[in-house]
């Protein structure tokens, strides 16, 4: 008696040792992926997928002028922490923009006044490139953190002096090479807005009117 051959088992014995193949290849080149992602983006990454802290802002009061009016170190901006957790200073960043003036070039050497719009950033909250004044208005800022129920306050003239490099930084319209000093116009509106540096995600934003100070 002739014995007769199952080829076709044989054939699916092959097809599914393909496909668990092709699977098990797929499976690591995912897996590749993955950990190259993760070597060259891990921190960035994981940094994204971060909360920021859940705190309330708010604008207390701003009183300003441009020049001819009131001087730059006549402006004023009062934030207050209303509540929840508290902001690390050092990881603290404010951005303010709206309308006012800011000196370019070199006091007396060919600089000039201008106004338009302008942005305001400062790097943190530390003493850090600031101002000696700045630390005399905000005690208490320096055990590190901006609790519940504590004010900040800003000044145009908050940037450093001499050859230290200045954490606070002012463009007016588009030009950067300023003395960092800035006022705001009275009248106009200014938006105030305050970032976690950890993770580059919004914690408040708040718009407030300029009053003329007195």
């Amino acid at each position: 008696m002739k014995k007769i051959l199952r080829t076709d088992a044989i054939y699916e014995s092959s097809a599914v040792s393909s496909v668990v193949g092709a699977i098990f290849m797929l499976i690591l080149a995912v897996l590749l992926a993955v950990i190259s992602f993760s070597v060259v983006y891990g921190n960035g990454f994981s940094s994204s997928l971060s909360k920021a802290p859940m705190s309330v802002i708010e604008v207390k009061s701003i009183e300003g002028g441009v020049p001819n009016k009131v001087k730059f170190k006549e402006n004023y901006i009062v934030l207050l922490h209303k509540g929840g957790e508290s902001l690390q200073v050092g990881n603290t960043k404010i951005i303010i923009i709206g309308e006012g003036s800011a000196y370019t070039g070199v006091f007396g050497s060919g600089g000039t006044t201008r106004f338009g719009d302008i942005f305001i950033s400062y790097d943190d909250l530390t003493t850090n490139g600031k101002d000696s004044p700045y630390a005399s208005r905000n005690p208490n800022l320096l055990d590190g953190t901006w609790s519940a129920g504590e004010e900040l306050i800003l000044n145009g003239y908050d940037s450093a002096v001499g050859s230290t490099p200045s954490s606070v930084h002012v463009t007016i319209n588009c030009m950067t090479n300023t003395s960092d000093n800035y006022g705001l116009k009275d009248g106009s509106i200014v938006i105030v807005k305050v970032y976690d540096r950890k993770t580059n995600r919004l914690i408040a934003e708040c718009e407030h009117y300029v009053e003329l100070a007195q």
